[in-house]
């Protein structure tokens, strides 16, 4: 899928903590659906009241659970994608306008959710590219339509699912049970089993 906002991040420093400024996270939300949506006859209006209220959500889950990151750093990043995805479908601040094409692309299939997987996404491995970490090979699911068809239905009933789906673009092995704890993610329980214990 179109993930366009990456080239343009690339200029940017320390974007980890950039990204807990609501006028950054506003800014580069809005550049990354005009990008996303370009070439496709369609354009976005985005509810500010609703992106605002999707950010403090975020925000708010983010610190409470930022001591993960200390046991598994790139498991707890893709956490926080999933997590920021999740408050984008439940908040839903784009409104979509315009006559689009009929293809089997996420663009088509799904534009909003389309804007928002990619701007995770985009936040994503520009960070972990920041910090130096491996970064990832997207999973072949990305573009996959019945993925996407799936997704779509799932998270109206239950946006937190959109954590699992991100772990799944991301090659991490998604828990689709209890997506919002992370102390039950595979690879920070994994992480926790590392960490030395005092001898007694």
């Amino acid at each position: 899928m179109k993930i366009p906002l990456v080239s343009e991040l690339h200029g940017q420093t320390d974007l980890r903590h950039r990204m807990r400024d609501l006028r950054f996270f506003e800014t580069t939300f809005r550049r990354n659906a005009t990008l996303t949506l370009s070439r496709t006859g369609l354009r976005a209006k985005t509810d500010q009241g609703r992106l605002r209220s999707c950010f403090l959500a975020w925000l708010e889950a983010f610190y409470s659970t930022h001591p993960f990151a200390a046991i598994d750093r790139f498991d707890f990043i893709c956490f926080s994608a999933g997590g920021m995805l999740a408050q984008l479908l439940r908040y839903d601040p784009l409104t979509v306008i315009g006559v689009g094409t009929s293809t089997d692309e996420p663009k088509d299939l799904w534009p909003a959710g389309s804007a928002y997987v990619s701007y995770c996404l985009g936040i994503t491995l520009t960070v972990i590219e920041q910090e130096g970490q491996r970064l990832p090979t997207l999973s072949d699911h990305t573009d996959d339509p019945r993925l996407w068809h799936s997704f779509k239905e799932n998270a109206r009933d239950n946006p937190d699912f959109a954590i699992p789906f991100i772990d799944l673009l991301m090659g991490q092995t998604p828990n689709w049970t209890e997506p919002t704890l992370p102390d039950q993610r595979p690879a920070m329980k994994d992480g926790y089993n590392r960490i030395p214990r005092p001898e007694r």
